[in-house]
């Protein structure tokens, strides 16, 4: 498993960043906390969760190991595939997912 890139942030999007090592490109979906922190970078290291499906090979990116975990933990609960915790993850920080859980807050 890749456990991190290191690299040339070489285009950034709100859904998606593109890491250049060494001439090499890496498409990894990020969430859009993760894309306020990478936004103003030129180089950074991403934190990657990899996928490995049948029909495609998926790398998730975060910007924290703790944004990271939250997302694995979100995977593991049935029903919730990784683009819902990517949305998730988009619309609160981990550690507001966090607090919400911890609070029983259904709504949020």
């Amino acid at each position: 498993m890749i456990e991190f890139l290191e690299g040339k942030l070489v285009e950034k999007t709100p859904t998606y960043i593109v890491v250049d090592i060494y001439g090499l490109g890496y498409h990894v979906h990020i969430s859009l906390n993760s894309y306020t922190s990478f936004a103003a970078l030129d180089k950074a290291k991403v934190y990657i969760h990899q996928i490995i499906r049948e029909d495609a090979q998926l790398l998730y990116g975060f910007h924290s190991t703790n944004e990271r975990t939250v997302f694995r933990n979100l995977i593991s609960v049935n029903g919730v595939g990784p683009n819902t915790a990517r949305m998730i993850l988009s619309s609160l920080d981990h550690s507001e997912v966090l607090l919400a859980i911890a609070q029983g807050n259904v709504s949020a």
